[in-house]
């Protein structure tokens, strides 16, 4: 009997062994996980999926990012090492390699960061502070990553740089927007290193539109993923539709019938715009040269074109309690000047703000569009606000950017001066709510000339070879009521500032950030920019708390598991003796 007892035992153990060895043999051919975090922060956007899946050859991460680190900067590290394992998991074509440039001797260090800086590689200085704030050591950190593919490589910072001026890295609300982001860059520059052939832009000229300098840094961004070029219409029969997506910075001009007219058919045929308008010809400079000043509106004849896509600029100037600042003179002494930094109404900070009524009915306090997600402020100057127009196509119309909640409008004649600042205006004088400023318009729209061309026009285009579009094919256009977002700022040197940095408040705003999304909004036809919707959300500990209370923790984490044990094999022996006495 014992025997049987023996042998069955023993075939119940190899019969469990053998199901679980079956189990891992499965297991190691597919993968699976299940997600239960609420933020779905280890779940991947599909489009992230399905690039991985397509890879046709291997391609190395580089990451140079390794070493010891604050604990806040270290979660940095730590998620960008989760979304490597999550890549990896799914192709293996991805090789990843950890790098410290700062591991080897003195010269090789200095030789390192040279090669480095070669390929725009800049290191920040990062401060470990231990107990009351105390530094405990400082260390040069490269947090890039090189992403190599074929004979090309692609280079993406993993820190985003917005905000203020020498900000803490250290600090966990800093490290978060750099999170959010991580699997939109990787996916992105790895999608970018795949294309065959770069995608096309062009800035338009010829209207009084935005040049160099003062485009400068919006040109750069643009060169390091994008072909991109200067065109005037004089000089085409018609926009070309291998062009992806074109540009209009700040027109001072009319355009007039003949250049609207290849717009509209560039747009009829699938082309993609991006209007940058100031409807009022507002400038600081006038400003300062004159001490006040008449805006009047600019001589456009675009209005009724973007109406008949269905928005409305409005010739008015919007004003925000939440702005940015200019440097003013606000000495009482002649002679003597006293320079300070004061907030000017007539540059607001814009974000993607909800609507009071859309907020309630959605429960979010932003706008959750992939092109202003993790976004920070954009600085704006003189913007005007924007109305939605209904069409007889359905058009899809998104906002983008708005003004805060306090805000308030002026339509000319108005005249603007430094004197509202001497005002004691309080916030209680901005009550007209958020204003439109940027939209972006989705579908198919109509033709601006629908049985307006002439039989002349008719053949005219016929002989270019492409016949006349009442009814546009499915595009996308972005509308922003101020031109000046596309705008760098010059030093008296000549040199231009990065676009969005503010040099009198020492920010780094979200300029480039937008006008790059949009960009890549345009041409992304695998929906890889829905991965900047990711937004993980982290809960840090309270520092002087945790210095506080270390020894009280360590001792509870220590101590406190053996107690436990105690008392249960106490109460395990006591109802063991109490059931063998009976």
């Amino acid at each position: 009997m014992q025997n049987k007892r023996f042998i069955q035992s023993i075939l119940r153990l190899a019969s469990i062994l053998g199901i679980l060895i079956f189990l891992n043999l499965i297991a190691s051919f597919y993968y699976g996980s299940i997600d239960l975090t609420e933020d779905k922060r280890f779940t991947l956007n599909e489009a992230t999926y399905q690039l991985m899946a397509d890879l046709d050859d291997a391609v190395t991460i580089e990451i140079l990012l390794e070493g010891e680190f604050p604990s806040s900067f270290k979660r940095l590290q730590s998620a960008t090492d989760d979304l490597l394992t999550k890549l990896k998991s799914h192709s293996s074509k991805i090789n990843i390699r950890w790098i410290n440039p700062m591991s080897g001797t003195k010269e090789e260090n200095l030789e390192n960061g040279k090669r480095l800086q070669n390929d725009g590689i800049y290191p920040i200085n990062l401060t470990n502070a231990g107990k009351g704030g105390a530094v405990k050591k400082a260390m040069l950190v490269f947090p890039y990553a090189v992403i190599r593919y074929k004979q090309q490589k692609q280079i993406i910072p993993l820190l985003e740089t917005t905000g203020a001026y020498n900000t803490d890295y250290t600090r966990v609300e800093t490290i978060n927007p750099s999170i959010n982001l991580l699997e939109y860059k990787f996916a992105n520059a790895i999608h970018k290193l795949q294309l065959k052939e770069r995608p096309r832009m062009v800035i338009l000229t010829g209207h009084g539109e935005l040049q160099r300098p003062f485009t400068e840094s919006l040109e750069a961004a643009m060169y390091e993923y994008y072909d991109y070029s200067r065109l005037n219409l004089d000089k085409v029969n018609h926009i070309d539709t291998n062009i992806h997506v074109v540009i209009i910075p700040k027109p001072l001009r009319p355009f007039g019938d003949k250049h609207l007219f290849k717009i509209d058919q560039y747009i009829m045929n699938g082309g993609k715009v991006i209007w940058l308008i100031d409807p009022l010809n507002m400038e600081l400079d006038s400003m300062r040269k004159l001490g006040t000043f008449m805006p009047n509106e600019h001589k456009l004849d675009i209005h009724n074109l973007l109406f008949n896509y269905g928005v409305r600029i409005n010739p008015n100037l919007v004003l925000d309690w939440e702005s940015t600042v200019i440097p003013l003179d606000v000495s009482a002494i002649p002679g003597q000047p006293d320079i300070k930094a004061r907030k000017w109404f007539y540059h607001p900070k814009l974000k993607p703000y909800m609507t009071p009524i859309d907020a309630q009915e959605t429960g979010f306090n932003t706008i959750q569009h992939p092109i202003v997600q993790n976004l920070e402020f954009v600085d704006a100057r003189y913007p005007a606000s924007i109305d939605t127009i209904r069409t007889l196509n359905y058009i899809k119309k998104t906002p983008l950017l708005r003004s805060s909640k306090y805000s308030k409008v002026q339509y000319p004649p108005v005249r603007v001066s430094f004197g509202i600042l001497d005002q004691g205006i309080g916030q209680a004088a901005f009550a007209k709510g958020n204003q439109d400023i940027a939209v972006l318009l989705e579908g198919s729209f109509s033709s601006y000339y629908k049985d307006r061309v002439t039989d002349s026009m008719m053949a005219g285009l016929a002989r270019m070879g492409q016949p006349y579009k009442a009814n546009g094919k499915a595009t996308k256009m972005i509308v922003v009521a101020d031109g000046d977002i596309a705008k760098n700022d010059i030093y008296p040197n000549g040199k231009p500032l990065p676009l969005g940095f503010n040099r009198f408040d020492k920010f780094n705003y979200g300029n480039k950030d937008f006008l790059m999304n949009c960009l890549e909004y345009m041409i992304d036809n695998r929906g890889i920019i829905a991965a900047r919707n990711k937004e993980i959300k982290l809960r840090p500990m309270d520092q002087e708390r945790a210095y506080r209370e270390e020894l009280f923790w360590q001792f509870t984490n220590l101590i406190a598991p053996i107690i436990v044990l105690a008392m249960i094999g106490i109460c395990y022996n006591i109802i063991r003796r109490k059931r063998f006495r009976k």
